[in-house]
């Protein structure tokens, strides 16, 4: 290899004069750079310089292993200024070269070819620096291995460039990496490869019973994912720590969108899930997850009164009893009109389940099932456990607003002290949607069905009672109101 003299030659002089200002100052840079490098390299030590130039990754004699050391050199400085469009002919000589040399050959190589895709407006230009990108995730696996990472990075790329014209593509690609992956399954990757499977669907490119399988992937992975994290967070490392924290919360994002995509798509009917779960079921009774599986997806999908459900759901209690399998078996024999049955295992689901905001919306049901059985003042202990639960369940709070109203002409002895138990009741149904916007609707218009039953103002003077009185309700409600007529 030539080397360089202290003094610049004639040609390169007369060569630099043709340059116009911006030319000649990034020809300086770069020769600047070049100088550098050797300058660098002169002073390394013997033993430093044999550790490359006797390395095959570099290439197959010493001049290519110079010539590879050298265009590292030469794109990382222009890489570490951001210069992507005077570092990539540099980087193109060591991808072509001597690729096995550096891993950050690929991933820096990614970086100048996204940012040469941003700033490229020529869209036919665009699309092959698109396809020179792909090309660097598919060699680095070939060098570097790591399929399953450098798919899911390839995959979600490949979606944002190219969307559902990719979609299939993409799509692979994201499965074969969350089957790698498993927890180690970055965040995003499910979101993308769900999404890529409904655009599929729905250009009938694939059928349901692949968006059903894409979404068990999903769920499956994000399961893992998370439960990794968790577990680094629960450790205490506090390098580690802060990053997992952040990774788990953007999970409960993707889990989120994967539901969403899944109950959107029109792939999840019931005929569907159980022509697909139900071929399988002798093969998989005595799996516990696929059990889990199949009942949560039946429940999302409102096919509680198939008899799959039911035999999953008794299946997966007796193997493994738990509050998800024993509140689908209440909902299952609730649908069947068997309340006593629904109650108990009700009773076993609110038992059994440790999340408070499940455990709340557990009790209330269970209080639906008490209300249908006409005991009235059952359904307000019940309620009252929801609302310990979640303070905000305001549905649990119209659950006794309807009991008291429904056991009114059993409070007292008295007409007004009959009517006197719809002010209580209208009391609840305030308190509902003060404490849960969602409620307000369905509050409001049971607010003013009962409100025509209140005391009669003559008749409850009778009694006393003023406007704006305290007003103690008898009975088993037992509760202190305001009078208003």
């Amino acid at each position: 290899m030539a080397v360089l003299s202290g003094t610049p030659n004639k040609d390169l002089l007369l060569l630099a004069q043709n340059f116009n200002t911006k030319k000649m100052k990034t020809f300086a840079f770069k020769f600047g750079i070049l100088a550098m490098s050797f300058m660098m390299a002169a002073g390394q030590t013997n033993a430093q310089q044999k550790k490359y130039l006797s390395d095959p990754k570099y290439g197959p004699d010493s001049a290519a292993r110079e010539e590879c050391a050298m265009r590292m050199s030469l794109y990382n400085e222009f890489y570490k200024q951001k210069n992507y469009k005077d570092a990539v002919n540099d980087w193109r000589k060591v991808y072509q070269n001597c690729p096995a040399a550096s891993k950050n050959t690929f991933i820096r190589g990614a970086t100048i070819y996204k940012n040469l895709i941003k700033a490229e407006k020529d869209d036919v230009k665009k699309e092959a620096l698109i396809d020179t990108l792909m090309q660097i995730y598919d060699q680095r696996i070939v060098y570097f291995k790591q399929e399953g990472a450098v798919l899911a990075t390839k995959g979600v790329d490949l979606y944002s460039y190219r969307g559902k014209d990719a979609a299939g593509d993409v799509y692979e690609m994201l499965k074969k990496s969350c089957e790698l992956e498993k927890g180690e399954t970055g965040a995003g990757v499910a979101t993308v490869m769900m999404q890529s499977v409904v655009d599929q669907y729905k250009a009938e490119e694939v059928d349901g019973s692949e968006v059903i399988s894409a979404y068990e992937l999903a769920m499956s992975t994000l399961d893992l994912a998370v439960a990794s994290n968790k577990k680094i967070v629960a450790s205490g490392d506090a390098k580690k720590v802060p990053a997992a924290q952040k990774e788990l919360e953007n999970l409960d994002v993707d889990v989120k969108n994967v539901e969403a995509l899944f109950s959107e798509s029109g792939a999840a009917t019931c005929d569907a899930l159980i022509a697909i779960f139900e071929a399988k079921y002798d093969a998989n009774k005595d799996d516990i997850e696929w059990l889990k599986k199949v009942t949560k997806l039946l429940d999302k999908a409102e096919c509680n009164a198939s008899p799959l459900f039911a035999k999953a759901s008794e299946a997966l209690y007796a193997l493994e009893p738990s509050a998800i399998a024993a509140r689908n078996l209440a909902r299952l024999f609730l649908i069947k009109q068997e309340l006593p049955k629904a109650a108990e295992y009700y009773s076993n689901a609110c038992n059994q389940q440790e999340d408070p905001m499940l455990k709340s919306q557990y009790y209330y049901e269970w209080s639906q099932v008490v209300f249908m059985q006409k005991h009235f003042q059952r359904v307000r202990e019940l309620a009252n456990m929801a609302i310990k639960a979640n303070p905000a369940n305001g549905r649990a709070y119209i659950a006794i607003g309807k009991a008291y109203a429904a056991d009114a002409q059993n409070i007292g002895q008295e007409q007004v002290e009959h009517n006197a138990a719809y002010w209580a009741a209208v009391d609840k149904f305030r308190k509902a949607k003060q404490v849960d916007a969602s409620c307000e609707a369905e509050a409001n218009e049971l607010i003013n069905t009962y409100k025509k039953h209140f005391p009669n103002k003559e008749e409850a003077f009778m009694f006393g009672i003023q406007p704006g009185s305290q007003v103690t309700v008898g009975g088993w409600i037992n509760e202190k109101t305001t009078a208003e007529f």
